[in-house]
């Protein structure tokens, strides 16, 4: 009975962790999804025409291709577009504002969501903030066709979550991030995004706890019958 504890119980703990997606694969730290995801470029949105404190509002979308108030022309990598829904203004925060310790990126208006399309991604991780107040944050994620790939609700704080995912079976077209706070706001820092090669997917992880327990049952086995 107590082998059977030992055996089961791994993997039980091993399918409750499991992401709700299997082909994503989700990270809530900075260092993990590094290693999954190693040399992706980061935008930091430090070129934001914005003093420590201050607020720059401007009309999106935004890309590395216009300029706008908020960035210089090529001021933001090349890659991924910026906008909001609903309402087509954005805002790009200095330090000091809403929790955040460098420049952030995010809708200008609280009923608003803020989305991210990349034009080749299957890797992507960033800070987000969900405003003024803590609240839980809805992820979606979708492909290039705008099909649904997953949806996720992360926690968030005011000095700001860390969120990544990586695809296995799909490039992301498309990230919507809907705050849930009580006063909502989307704001990104740290953007990571690029291609990487295929890792583990979360059944393949669990095939391998199987095969270590059986092997371990087995060698249990034979010592008892010795």
């Amino acid at each position: 009975m107590r082998l059977i504890r030992y055996v089961c119980l791994p993997i039980v703990l091993l399918l409750l962790s499991l992401p709700a997606y299997a082909s994503l694969i989700t990270f809530s730290s900075l260092g993990t999804f590094t290693a999954a995801a190693p040399g992706l470029p980061v935008e930091t949105f430090e070129s934001g025409l914005v003093a420590p404190g201050g607020v720059t509002i401007c009309t999106g979308p935004l890309s590395s291709g216009a300029a706008s108030p908020c960035f210089p022309l090529s001021g933001l990598l090349p890659g991924v577009t910026y906008s909001s829904i609903t309402d087509p203004l954005m805002v790009v925060l200095g330090p000091g504002v809403a929790g955040n310790t460098s420049k952030v990126l995010g809708p200008n208006s609280f009923i608003s969501t803020f989305n991210l399309t990349f034009t080749s991604a299957n890797a992507i991780g960033f800070d987000v903030f969900p405003g003024p107040n803590a609240g839980s944050i809805v992820i979606s994620l979708f492909n290039p066709a705008d099909v649904a790939l997953g949806s996720f609700t992360v926690p968030g704080v005011v000095g700001g979550s860390f969120f990544g995912v990586v695809s296995t079976s799909d490039l992301v077209g498309r990230v919507n991030i809907a705050s849930q706070a009580p006063t909502p706001g989307e704001l990104v820092d740290n953007l990571r995004f690029g291609t990487v090669s295929a890792v583990p997917e979360p059944s393949s992880l669990l095939l391998l706890a199987v095969g270590v327990s059986a092997i371990v049952c087995c060698r249990r086995k034979r010592i008892l019958r010795g």
